[in-house]
């Protein structure tokens, strides 16, 4: 059997503040969710490994505070980082709406090599609030 290569990938999770970056994150990496709110202060990191063909991936996934007094820590944060999620909530259209803004601070702060072919995934999140009543991005 062929060794496996394994990389270390950053990924940063940017959005305004309740969009659910935190669950989303712990969904992901733990297969767990919570429905109590706690506010992340600054920000946290977990790891998963990822397989793809012969190579092994270590994900370490930042998740971000979205409040504006925590945007200051940014460039240690993004620094390095390989991927960047971009998360709204689909309920409160300023939260779509400030996602430029989540993107061009990050370009601004990370300062990546290619800043055009830089990876940006968007995901729109809590879809299942109300039954999707409430949704008002589309």
């Amino acid at each position: 059997m062929a060794s496996r290569r394994r990389m270390l990938l950053k990924v940063i999770i940017l959005g305004d503040s309740g969009v659910g970056k935190t669950s989303l994150m712990n969904q992901y990496v733990n297969r767990k969710f919570s429905n109590q709110y706690k506010a992340t202060i600054g920000a946290d990191f977990l790891t998963k490994e990822v397989q793809f063909e012969d190579r092994l991936f270590t994900l370490q996934i930042w998740d971000t505070a979205g409040q504006e007094r925590f945007q200051s820590l940014g460039v240690a944060f993004y620094h390095g980082a390989d991927c960047c999620v971009l998360v709204y909530d689909v309920n409160v259209m300023k939260s779509f709406d400030n996602l430029n803004n989540w993107r061009e601070e990050f370009l601004i702060q990370a300062s990546p090599s290619d800043p055009e072919n830089f990876p940006f995934v968007v995901l729109g999140n809590k879809t299942d609030v109300d039954g999707g009543n409430s949704r008002v991005v589309r």
